[in-house]
């Protein structure tokens, strides 16, 4: 019998990587918007350098669970 949908792991990696997609633009859209207020408002003090530690550090345990839940989907179950 063919399939018509795609499987549950197929959708569960496709909906991880859409998410993680969105989240690397939306931080890069927020840390353009701090370098633009960093640069005009306050450029006595180098202060993006902190927020971009802090998106690095999510988009990594993002990219871990991702990672995870990708190889944890991948293989047959026979």
């Amino acid at each position: 019998m063919a399939r018509i949908m795609p499987s549950r792991a197929f959708q569960k990696r496709d909906f991880h990587r859409r998410v993680l997609t969105l989240h690397v633009t939306a931080w890069m859209a927020i840390l353009c918007g701090c370098f633009v207020v960093n640069r005009y408002y306050t450029p006595e003090t180098f202060w993006l350098g902190w927020v971009a530690l802090a998106a690095a550090i999510v988009l990594g345990v993002h990219g871990a669970i991702f990672a995870r839940s990708t190889l944890a989907t991948m293989g047959s179950s026979r």
